[in-house]
């Protein structure tokens, strides 16, 4: 067996530091895929169809930190705090006005009515903020963290952070409280949390706010991060919906994981194969995972 050389030590070492980093955008990534899966899967279960108007809402969360930091001069804190209180009313609004009068409709009208609703918003956004990109400057913007050959932006570790706090949160609530296990119930089987005595209207209510508040404070932690535009939803809204299929219709567990396997997927590809083809690749493992297995990893059927 020959020696092995100065230089194959060094491009080994390349290889695993190039697929550390991949998989450190990928965790990072699935963070804000995760907010947003969580909060669709709730939805998910009330309305029976998909909120469509997801993405919009993470698309105002990012604009509600850039005004709130940039021109009120608050604290990047407060405007996380912000965006998920203002998201957490508007999507009070949204279940009380549009789909709690058509919670008897045919699931085709609460399809139509949610993209409707997707173009009202983006079309509200384009009309009060404009078209030209905005950036959330912060001090620490450009500040990296290396180690280990890999780097990591600060706002990418804020991000990984405030995901798990949030998270735990959910989960203790959910799992802790009794109105938390109501709105678990409410979410899997509407129908059969009806019959045990839930009062669904009110459940649901809760569940689509907090469903809002999640986008709220994902767009808000993404801000500093990307470009903020009246489109920048779409993409994230896409991986979101393919995560809770993955995960299992129901199941925020199931979500949360789906989220992180298809983050992964898509910061494997990107830097691989072509970050151009990337989405092709996760609706791929999508399409893969409903021929494996038609009921997610820990959903109902389909």
């Amino acid at each position: 067996m020959p020696p092995i050389s100065i230089n194959d030590t060094g491009d080994r070492v390349f290889v695993v530091a190039e697929l550390g980093q991949y998989l450190v955008n990928g965790i990072s990534q699935g963070c804000l895929y995760c907010l947003l899966a969580s909060g669709l899967t709730l939805m998910l279960g009330i309305l029976g169809v998909p909120n469509f108007a997801h993405g919009s809402l993470y698309m105002l969360g990012a604009y509600i930190a850039f005004y709130v930091v940039m021109l009120l001069n608050v604290s990047y804190l407060m405007s996380i705090l912000l965006a998920a209180v203002i998201l957490a009313v508007l999507g009070l609004v949204i279940y009380r006005f549009l789909f709690y009068p058509m919670r008897d409709a045919p699931h085709a009208n609460l399809f139509v009515a949610a993209i409707a609703l997707l173009m009202i918003l983006e079309g509200a956004a384009l009309l009060w903020f404009g078209g030209e990109t905005k950036w959330l400057i912060l001090p620490y913007s450009n500040d990296i963290i290396t180690f280990g050959g890999m780097s990591l932006g600060v706002q990418r570790l804020i991000i990984i952070l405030a995901t798990l706090m949030v998270m735990l949160g959910l989960e203790l609530f959910i799992k802790k409280t009794a109105v938390g296990a109501a709105l678990e119930a409410t979410a899997q089987n509407r129908e059969g949390a009806m019959l045990c005595g839930i009062k669904v209207t009110q459940i649901a209510a809760m569940a689509f706010a907090i469903g809002t508040a999640l986008a709220g404070v994902a767009g808000a932690l993404i801000a500093p991060a990307v470009m903020i535009l009246p489109s920048m939803g779409l993409g994230p809204l896409l991986v979101a919906f393919s995560a809770v299929i993955v995960g299992g219709l129901g199941s925020i567990p199931g979500a949360v994981l789906g989220a992180f396997i298809l983050a992964l997927v898509e910061s494997l590809t990107s830097g691989y194969i072509s970050a151009t083809y990337s989405l092709v690749f996760v609706f791929v493992a999508m399409i893969l995972m409903l021929l494996i297995r038609p009921r997610g990893l820990f959903g109902k059927e389909l």
